[in-house]
């Protein structure tokens, strides 16, 4: 199986970076993802070296061409296993995505955690263990024109910190460049919503396979979608939180209408009745904001 491993990383997402795999549509393969610089580095045989390499956040484990993807099209990053490593950690550095970091730190100034992560879970002291909920925080493809450092979020996907992007989901994003160019990082071994501290879910490492699918896009998506066995999902990434919840609530109630046949109005009824929103991270220079609904609720899709 093919494996794109963590030896080239990019800290940037564009598409002027150089593909360093190439996959077929429903091809399986494995990405090796590269934990972000953290207190880990300060045991690790080679973590001087690995701290000069870790010059951003959320490094993607190099640049995937997908054979076939055209602008135009729908890029479904389907998610498989994820194994992760055996140490994490979590950081807040002593500012917040509230207060400019240059007027100083917070009351709770800089604090940082390092765990072990052992049969299935997350040692955070003696007395209490978490068990494990392995999550991939950046999954991203190239925009069009723009280059975008990995903290960032937006219609291109990147870096969404969405709990939900797990084992079994489907990741699907708008195609701009020839190849689509997916960029794919920031594995956390557990995250809260919200990602308080920056560092706020255990930043880890470890394997994910993934398979990618091709497909029309269709006419109202204009920003990544989250499908799984439960839920649909649109995603809004911008600042402040208000905007994205916005956009998610904008993309959920187009997709209803499109790909649901519901009336405009109706669609938002329901919402107001079974719709699951909230803020999964606010610490990014764009904030992340999902809206769920149940497909329990959901009428068999049109044609």
């Amino acid at each position: 199986m093919k494996t794109q491993r963590k030896d080239v990383l990019y800290f940037e997402t564009g598409r002027d970076n150089e593909p360093t795999l190439h996959v077929d549509p429903g091809e399986e393969f494995i990405v090796e993802t590269q934990m972000n610089a953290g207190p880990w580095l300060d045991t690790h045989p080679q973590g001087e070296e690995l701290r000069r390499k870790l010059i951003s956040g959320n490094p993607s484990s190099g640049c995937i061409y997908v054979d076939g993807a055209k602008p135009g099209d729908m890029l479904t990053v389907h998610v498989g296993e994820i194994e992760l490593a055996e140490v994490g950690y979590t950081r807040f550095s002593g500012s917040t995505g509230a207060m400019p970091g240059w007027l100083g730190a917070s009351g709770i100034g800089h604090v940082e955690k390092l765990v072990d992560i052992k049969d299935g879970k997350i040692i955070w002291s003696d007395e209490l263990q978490l068990p494990v909920a392995p999550m991939v925080g950046f999954v991203g493809v190239a925009p069009a024109r723009e280059r975008w450092r990995n903290n960032w979020g937006g219609e291109w996907g990147g870096n969404f910190d969405v709990p939900e992007i797990t084992k079994g989901a489907a990741v699907h994003l708008p195609i701009d460049v020839p190849g689509a160019l997916l960029h794919v990082g920031d594995m956390h071994a557990i995250q809260g919503d919200g990602e308080v501290c920056g560092a706020g879910g255990i930043e880890t490492e470890g394997t994910v396979r993934l398979s990618c699918e091709l497909s029309p896009k269709p006419k109202s998506m204009t920003w990544p979608r989250i499908t799984n066995d439960t839920h649909i999902m649109a995603v809004g990434m911008a600042r402040p939180a208000e905007d994205a919840f916005r956009i998610a609530l904008e993309q959920m109630i187009l997709w209803l209408e499109d790909e649901y046949g519901m009336d405009r109005g109706e669609a938002y009824m329901l919402l107001g009745q079974v719709l699951e929103a909230r803020v999964t991270q606010f610490v990014n220079p764009t904030f992340t904001y999902i809206a769920k609904v149940a497909k329990k609720y959901l009428p068999s899709p049109t044609p």
